[in-house]
């Protein structure tokens, strides 16, 4: 797998960071806090990867609507008047997030607790895993320690994660919220698949890597991607394209009527075939790159079989979220809901 930039890849500590490739890197003097925690176990803490994929299935009858839902951030007040909005009733719809439930806003530990009582299923935001990182934390080697405590270790560079501070909200977030509702946030999975006759969809909140099957995705990916670059999936939206543009170019041949397989190991798009290729002559004006790129993408349509397994490269509609700058972008195979 590829290793991304640690801009994009939170879960790096900042020894990592700071001293990748550095075989001469010296460990940090420790030092202990008031509760007896060292602060080399500490910053050596590693919270457990989010499950990747969560197979939804209906229990009884199906719901009347899906309702998807954006990135609420902490805007709980909005949170309710749209449910009202829309008439949302508890028993007959379903309500389906696409993550960052929390930060940002005024109210996230009101939003969590309304989503988890009204049943609401979701999926892992970059904000909601940053915030259930720090919560694990504390009630794993941080347990117990005052935030004099962990001043001192972020001082001393010793917390275990580059995106962790305790002035930017997560930590608060974290410290403070119920259990129960912790809970609840801390069991959504990266990718949620949909059940029956809405098979055809998947849940992400950043994207996906359209060379990666489904059960091969990296949880961190499908939580920040915005773009495919030269050198693979950004979170940064100068690199290269779009990654639902890429998605679509992969997808869109094969039709709308669910999920397909692809082989091969190519994201290469056909808007990049196209622009090699002289519409009057067709294929025989194409350069040898791109019959090379056309030739890796060898598709194998299994369009009508939504159940296809999640361990081939299966392409799939997808809602996301996370993207607020590139706006509402609602289209034939993706649907992005930020705003």
């Amino acid at each position: 797998m590829q290793k991304l930039p640690n801009k994009l890849n939170r879960r790096t500590n900042k020894d990592d960071k700071e001293g990748e490739g550095d075989g001469d890197t010296q460990p940090s003097e420790e030092t202990t806090t008031d509760n007896g925690t060292s602060s080399g176990n500490a910053k050596s803490f590693r919270a457990p990867e989010p499950e990747l994929v969560s197979e939804k299935t209906f229990t009884g009858t199906a719901p009347e609507r899906l309702i998807f839902i954006g990135d609420i951030h902490g805007c709980a007040e909005e949170f309710g008047k749209l449910l009202e909005t829309v008439n949302f009733k508890q028993g007959s719809d379903q309500v389906i997030l696409v993550g960052d439930l929390v930060a940002k806003g005024p109210d996230s530990l009101g939003v969590v607790n309304k989503a988890r009582s009204i049943k609401a299923w979701g999926v892992r935001g970059n904000h909601d895993d940053r915030v259930v990182r720090w919560g694990q934390f504390l009630q794993g080697p941080a347990k117990g320690m005052s935030e004099s405590d962990l001043k001192a270790l972020e001082d001393a560079g010793e917390l275990p994660y580059s995106d962790f501070e305790l002035s930017g909200g997560h930590y608060d977030i974290a410290s403070t919220m119920p259990l129960c509702d912790f809970s609840y946030l801390a069991q959504f999975s990266a990718l949620i698949t949909l059940p029956d006759a809405y098979s055809e969809w998947v849940v992400a909140h950043g994207g996906m890597e359209p060379t990666k099957a489904i059960a091969d995705q990296d949880p961190e990916v499908v939580m920040t991607v915005r773009n495919i670059g030269p050198d693979g999936p950004s979170s940064e939206k100068d690199a290269g394209d779009a990654w639902f543009e890429v998605w679509a170019d992969a997808i869109g041949p094969l039709g709308n009527s669910g999920s397909s397989t692809i082989s091969g190991k190519s994201s290469d798009t056909e808007k990049e075939t196209a622009k090699e290729t002289d519409p009057e002559e067709g294929e025989e004006n194409e350069g040898e790159d791109t019959k090379e790129k056309r030739s890796n993408i060898k598709r194998q349509s299994s369009a009508n079989s939504p159940s296809a397994p999640l361990t081939e490269i299966q392409f799939k509609k997808v809602i996301y979220g996370h993207d607020a700058g590139r706006a509402l972008q609602i289209h034939d195979i993706t649907k992005g809901l930020d705003s």
